[in-house]
C-alpha cells in the first residue's frame, strides 16, 4: 500500500530518522510476461512520493516528469533517492523477480537508508518478488501484508478466476456464468448462454484494460465495447473451432483459468477502489471506466449514478474487500462493475494493486486539486490517443502551457500530465474541470497541439 502525500511538513518532523521505500514495479512474471515495456508507467509512483522517499524503479526516472509532479505535490525533488537495478537486454523496462533479487539492490538500499529506520516499503504490484527484498533487508514489518504477498497473494488478488469463487462466496451480484477449468466446460458454458439469446464473454485471467477479453455472439451488431473482437458464432461446431485456436492464449500457455460470463450490451463500467489496512478497508474513491473498444480513460469520482446505484456499487465493492482483508492483504483493491440499462450493478473483477486510477483520485485529485475535489470539480483521465504525438515529455508540458491550457493551481481547473513520456509518441494525461462537458470541451481542444506535423 503506497500513501498519497499528506501534511509534507508533520510528516518530515515526525520521520526525520526514518524512510519509505516505493518499489516501482508492474504485473509479476508468474501472471504476465508481456509487460517488459512498461519503464515509463510505472514511472507513475512518483505521485506518491514524499520528502526523503527511496524510489525503486526499472529505468533512470525523466527528470522532466519528476521536477513537473513533485512541483504538483510539494515533494523536494531533491530529497528523493532513486535506486536501479542492473538490467539485463530483455528486461531494461520492468522489475523482474531477478533484477531485484541482484544482490547489488540491497547493497545499494542498505548504502542509502544508512542508519534510518525503515517505516514503510511497499510496490505498485503486490509481488512475492518485493516481499523477498524485503526479508533480505530484514524489513518485513514494515512491508504491509507482507505474509500474503510472500505467499504469491498478489496472483489471488488479481485474478478473474478467483474474484468469482470469492463473489460468490460473499454473495456478491455477478453476470452468470463460469471459471473454466477445460474446454469442454468452457463450450458448455458458451452453448447454455448462446441458447439464452445472450451475447458471451470469454476472459483471459489476467489480461487488462479489455485486451484479455473477446466476445461470441450469433447477433452480428455486437461491438467489441471492452474486448479485443466479436466472433460471430452460430453453433457447437463454431464454437468449439473458437476454443481449439485461442485455448492456449485464453489460459497463458495453461497457466491460468479463464472466465466466461455473459456480455452485457449498452452497459457502464464503474470502480469503487478501497484501501485496506490493518484496522479493515476504508472507501478511497470512484469512477467511471471508459472504452472505445478498450480503456480509454476515466471519469472520477463516478458520475451521473443514482444514488442507490451508486450505493450498491460501494457496498458490494466493500463486501469484496472486508472478504480480502480477512485473509492477509494489505494495500489497495480496485473492484470492478458494470451497470446494466436495467440499473443492475453486476461486479466483473477486482484488482489487488495500486491501479491506473489510484494516483488521479488519491493525489491529483485530493492533494492537488485538494479541497473541493468531487464536489465542484471532477477530473477527466485519458489515454494518449492514437494518432497524437510529441517528442518528449518537456514538449508536452510546453505545448500545454503555451495554449493556456496547462493545470493552474490558482483557478484549480486545466490538464494535468500523469506520467512519463511513454517512449513512443505520448504521454497521459487529465483534466481537471468543473464538470464533465468542460472537460471533455478542454479535452477536445488538445488535439491540435498534438497532431500538426513538428
Amino acid at each position: 500500500m503506497l500513501i498519497p502525500p499528506c501534511d509534507r511538513a508533520a510528516e518530515r518532523a515526525a520521520h526525520s530518522h526514518s524512510v519509505r521505500v516505493l518499489i516501482g514495479n508492474d504485473f509479476g512474471e508468474d501472471v504476465r510476461t508481456d509487460r517488459g515495456w512498461t519503464g515509463w508507467w510505472v514511472q507513475r509512483v512518483v505521485w506518491f512520493a514524499t520528502d526523503g522517499d527511496i524510489v525503486v524503479l526499472p529505468q533512470s526516472p525523466d527528470e522532466d516528469f519528476v521536477a513537473y509532479a513533485t512541483s504538483l505535490t510539494g515533494t523536494r525533488a531533491d530529497t528523493l533517492t532513486f535506486v536501479v537495478p542492473p538490467a539485463g537486454t530483455d528486461d531494461a523496462g520492468t522489475l523482474t523477480a531477478g533484477r531485484l533479487a541482484d544482490p547489488y539492490v540491497v547493497k545499494r538500499l542498505r548504502e542509502v537508508i544508512g542508519d534510518r529506520d525503515v517505516r514503510h516499503l511497499s510496490a505498485l504490484w503486490p509481488d512475492a518478488a518485493v516481499a523477498d527484498l524485503a526479508r533480505r533487508l530484514g524489513v518485513t514489518t514494515a512491508m504491509p501484508g507482507h505474509g500474503f504477498v510472500s505467499q504469491s497473494g498478489g496472483a489471488l488478488v488479481n485474478s478473474k478466476s478467483a474474484f468469482r469463487a470469492l463473489a460468490g462466496g460473499v454473495g456478491v451480484p455477478m453476470p452468470p456464468g463460469a471459471v473454466c477449468t477445460s474446454a469442454e466446460v468452457a463450450q458448455r458454458t458458451i452453448l447454455d448462454l448462446l441458447e439464452r439469446g445472450e451475447a458471451v464473454v470469454v476472459k483471459h485471467d489476467y489480461l487488462s484494460g479489455g485486451r484479455g477479453n473477446e466476445i461470441l455472439s450469433t447477433d452480428t451488431t455486437v461491438r467489441p465495447i471492452g474486448a479485443r473482437r466479436v466472433v460471430p458464432v452460430t453453433g457447437a461446431a463454431e464454437v468449439k473451432a473458437f476454443l481449439d485456436e485461442r485455448w492456449a492464449w485464453l489460459t497463458a500457455g495453461g497457466r491460468s483459468r479463464p472466465v466466461v460470463e455473459r456480455y452485457y450490451r449498452d452497459s457502464s463500467a464503474f470502480f469503487a477502489e478501497y484501501t485496506v489496512t490493518d484496522s479493515g478497508p476504508r472507501l478511497a474513491g470512484t469512477g467511471e471506466l471508459l472504452s472505445a473498444p478498450y480503456a480509454v480513460g476515466q471519469v472520477m469520482p463516478a458520475q451521473g449514478l443514482e444514488p442507490d446505484v451508486l450505493d450498491r456499487l460501494v457496498e458490494g465493492s466493500g463486501r469484496l474487500a472486508t472478504a480480502l482483508h480477512a485473509v492477509g492483504y494489505r494495500g489497495t483493491l480496485s473492484p470492478d462493475a458494470i451497470v446494466t440499462p436495467r440499473r443492475e450493478v453486476l461486479f466483473t473483477e477486482y484488482n489487488g494493486r495500486i491501479t491506473g486510477s489510484t494516483h488521479i483520485y488519491g493525489v491529483i485529485g485530493d492533494a492537488v486539486v485538494g479541497p473541493g475535489f468531487g464536489e465542484d470539480r471532477i477530473i477527466l483521465e485519458r489515454v494518449w490517443p492514437e494518432g497524437w504525438s510529441t517528442p518528449s515529455f518537456a514538449a508536452a508540458r510546453d505545448r500545454l502551457t503555451k495554449a493556456g491550457l496547462a493545470y493552474r493551481p490558482e483557478a484549480r481547473t486545466g490538464v494535468v500530465l500523469t506520467n512519463a513520456h511513454d517512449g513512443r509518441d505520448g504521454v497521459m494525461y487529465c483534466v481537471v474541470a468543473e464538470d464533465l462537458d468542460r472537460a471533455w470541451a478542454c479535452d477536445r481542444a488538445l488535439k491540435p497541439l498534438f497532431t500538426q506535423q513538428e
